[in-house]
């Protein structure tokens, strides 16, 4: 895959509406980025080292064969979390997110 590759994403925000947002390949460093410059959102409090969970979302799949880090297991391990939830802030932006829904946890 390309860098010029035009991917997607749907975010559901905290009202249950469907924002699909655009991005190519490392366009940004990760979901949470990627999440507040075309859609605000409060989220992003620690500024994206996964100590918060303000960016909790749940995936529309689990991410399969994806190791999180400590951090963000510890911090997952604090929230109503589930198989498919993680940090949009530990999830990068590329080709294995195109065509997912994300669903932004608002109540952190």
């Amino acid at each position: 895959m390309n860098l010029n590759t035009i991917l997607k994403v749907t975010i559901i925000d905290s009202f249950e509406e469907a924002h699909e947002i655009y991005f190519k390949r490392y366009d940004y460093p990760n979901l949470m980025e990627l999440i507040i410059d075309n859609y605000y959102e409060e989220i992003g409090d620690c500024g994206g080292r996964g100590l918060c969970g303000t960016c909790h979302v749940k995936s529309d799949l689990s991410i399969v064969n994806h190791v999180l880090e400590e951090v963000e297991v510890q911090t997952l391990s604090k929230l109503d979390s589930s198989v498919t939830s993680r940090l949009a802030c530990q999830i990068m932006v590329d080709e294995k997110i195109n065509k997912r829904s994300f669903k932004i946890i608002s109540d952190n």
